[in-house]
């Protein structure tokens, strides 16, 4: 098992810290078996889905550049992290998304920094502002497009406490 070989550990709820960064990852499903898991690094890959992310409430901070987000709606799963202060997501089709960024931390109010890049005041302000239920068309790789799912009303957590 490749967390084994990563971690030299076998007591997955002991795992704090996991780099499996440039594996080809689709499928990361097994981190549902990490719930203690802080700080995860899984830059180039080809991980689409963010869903699996939702089972790591301690995670702090999330690296997935390079990877195949397309929809920036995959963000919402991470909306129940309350620990999450740092995320990585450029170079994913969604970071070309209109408003990114104002999504982004519109969706996850207590990251501090997005894409090795502090999140200002302003910033902050002019997401809270800006109206979550919209859609938007971005042009994948293979040159189809494709529109991405509404926004709808969420329950944003702002404190960490697991």
């Amino acid at each position: 098992n490749m967390i084994i070989q990563r971690t030299r550990s076998d007591k997955f709820d002991s795992i704090k810290n996991l780099n499996v960064w440039g594996n080809d990852l689709d499928d990361v499903s097994v981190i549902r078996e990490l719930p203690n898991l802080e700080v995860l690094s899984l830059s180039v890959n080809h991980i689409a889905s963010l869903r699996h992310f939702a089972a790591c409430p301690r995670l702090t901070e999330l690296y997935l550049r390079k990877n195949d987000v397309a929809d920036l709606a995959e963000v919402q799963h991470l909306s129940s992290l309350k620990c999450l202060r740092v995320l990585w997501l450029w170079d994913n089709p969604c970071a070309h998304a209109p408003n990114y960024r104002s999504v982004i931390i519109k969706l996850l109010p207590h990251l501090v920094k997005l894409d090795n890049t502090e999140i200002t005041p302003e910033e902050r302000q002019a997401a809270i502002k800006m109206p979550i239920d919209f859609s938007y068309e971005s042009e994948v790789d293979d040159g189809e497009r494709m529109e991405a799912v509404s926004y709808t009303h969420l329950t944003l957590p702002t404190i960490c406490s697991v």
